[in-house]
């Protein structure tokens, strides 16, 4: 029994960069996947799918892309819990991503590990080995930096050291437990990254200038929330607390 690979997918994923993103591709129908004579083997962040050659070609396969952390889910774009994005993937292309998730209500679906991506449905040539890459992309969220502490909360405010990024300061807001907060925000939305590349300060206005503070702020994580603005486009925020002494 010999078998010849047919299809090479390779995963990508935005938030992660180089790294293998921690999810898993296998066959929507297993028990049809194996009846086509089909084998599935993924090594790190590429997935071989190979085929009997004693058997008859598909002409199509379709792939249950899993995420195996909560995560993974919170931090692609276009992801709803609870219902797997199809993917259609027809020859002519070699790159495929989900589509927009637009208003789709929130889902009832428990948040669970093994929550499904998407599920692929890729198209095979009639002979030969097809190469196609599943791309994702990360979500975007405003930094918002809740500044609390006994120090004077006047006067601060935060630069991007870069010179790209301007801030918003939205002022003071109480927190649950009663503090009090600065809070200065960015004032567009930054794509997530596991390792973000942004170097925010913290500084304090002065009699004999701006004083550093913090040379360098914590940069965003998940959980991400929304911002909310009736009748405005859909943003998300990520909420960074930073206490001063």
């Amino acid at each position: 029994m010999a078998y010849a690979e047919i299809l090479r997918l390779s995963l990508r994923h935005a938030y992660f960069g180089s790294e293998v993103p921690p999810v898993t591709v296998a066959p929507t129908d297993a028990q049809g996947f194996g009846r086509a004579g089909c084998l599935l083997r993924q090594r790190g962040a590429v997935v071989h799918v190979l085929a009997d050659e004693a058997e008859a070609r598909p002409d199509a396969v379709r792939l249950t892309v899993t995420a195996q952390s909560d995560h993974v889910m919170q931090v692609t774009r276009g992801v709803v819990w609870g219902r797997a994005a199809a993917v259609a993937a027809p020859l002519q292309v070699a790159e495929v991503g989900l589509p927009e998730a637009g208003d789709a209500p929130p889902s009832d679906a428990p948040r669970t590990l093994g929550a499904d991506i998407c599920v692929l449905e890729i198209d095979l040539p009639a002979e030969g080995l097809r190469d196609l890459t599943l791309s994702l992309e990360a979500v975007e969220s405003h930094w918002a930096y809740h500044l609390v502490g006994m120090r004077d909360l006047d006067g601060l405010e935060v630069i991007d050291s870069a010179g790209e990024m301007r801030f918003e300061d939205l002022g003071l807001l109480d927190l649950p437990d009663g503090r009090p907060a600065r809070v200065i925000r960015t004032a567009e939305a930054l794509a997530a990254r596991a390792r973000p590349g942004e170097r925010f300060a913290l500084q304090k206005s002065g009699a004999f200038g701006p004083e550093t503070l913090v040379s360098v702020l914590p940069a965003a994580a998940p959980p991400f929330k929304p911002i909310p603005e009736p009748g405005a486009p859909a943003r998300l925020q990520s909420d960074i607390f930073v206490t001063l002494w």
